[in-house]
């Protein structure tokens, strides 16, 4: 005798009632586009082993507030990282626990073309942050561009270009400084965009950072850099070069940085002479 089978139910996705350091996370992902799993757990669980840190990744994930994909990079083991980002279950979460239109914000994996860019703009805020822990700044903090240019957009016209990320700190003694710091893609066409960026960057009045993928690619953007630093009236240590591989072996104050006319610097702060203020650049 034939009898009609139960249809079976759809697999739900697991629930998991949001931690605060779940938020956390969710809002790095909503700064930074895409974080591998090893940022991540530096950023959001640095109290805990990485092991442990991955399994409650891996837990937000299957509750399907965020997606993940091959980062290109290897971690320990031979196993190729991951990285994630926000789905629209998690843009939602935020829009929940922080008020953030979840319409606004970017969901899904990043084209390829962007996701190491992406990787090294966190790997900058590490190193920054490894050098507050080593006591060499204090009062760090990040804030990604899109934020910080939106705070000043009422207050100054034409800011087109937004840089990667304006870091705030203070080095001991001293008073609280803003620096804006670009990734460079090595794509940059001089006149179609590096120029407008670096006047849209001027006109913010603060130092600038750029991290470049090697040294012949320094020499390229202080050429096409000195000429608006003469226009703008500023010295050449306005805009400051550094090489990313060198950033991450040696640390952001421990790197060689270029000023625009080619003379070296460390970043670390110098007396500029007797009786004079301290500089950084």
């Amino acid at each position: 005798m034939l009898t009609d089978k139960p249809a079976k139910s759809k697999s739900k996705k697991p629930s998991l009632v949001l931690m605060q350091r779940d938020v956390w996370a969710l809002v790095q992902l909503y700064l930074h586009r895409t974080i591998s799993s090893s940022q991540l757990a530096m950023l959001c669980f640095p109290d805990i082993s990485y092991e442990t840190a991955r399994k409650r990744l891996r837990r937000l994930q299957q509750a399907g507030y965020t997606g993940s994909a091959s980062s290109g990079r290897m971690e320990g083991r031979g196993r190729p990282e991951l990285i994630y980002f926000l789905t629209a279950a998690g843009a939602k979460a935020l829009e929940q626990h922080r008020g953030i239109s979840w319409e606004t914000i970017p969901t899904g994996p990043p084209h390829t073309y962007h996701k190491e860019h992406f990787l090294r703009l966190v790997d900058m805020r590490l190193s920054m942050e490894e050098a507050e822990k080593q006591r060499l700044i204090a009062d760090l903090e990040w804030t990604t561009g899109r934020e910080f240019w939106r705070e000043l957009s009422g207050d100054i016209d034409d800011l087109d270009e937004q840089s990667d990320a304006t870091i705030s700190f203070r080095y001991p003694g001293m008073d609280p400084i803003k620096v804006l710091l670009e990734i460079d893609t090595g794509n940059f066409r001089q006149t179609r965009h590096w120029d407008p960026k670096i006047r849209s960057f001027l006109k913010a009045g603060f130092p600038i950072w750029v991290v470049t993928g090697s040294a012949p690619r320094i020499l390229t953007l202080r050429k096409w850099t000195a000429p608006m630093l003469e226009e703008a009236s500023v010295g050449p240590g306005k805009c400051v070069f550094s090489v990313y591989s060198e950033i991450m072996e040696k640390g952001i104050f421990g790197a060689t940085w270029y000023r625009t006319d080619g003379s070296i610097t460390d970043l670390r702060p110098k007396l500029s002479g007797p009786g004079l203020p301290l500089t950084t650049a």
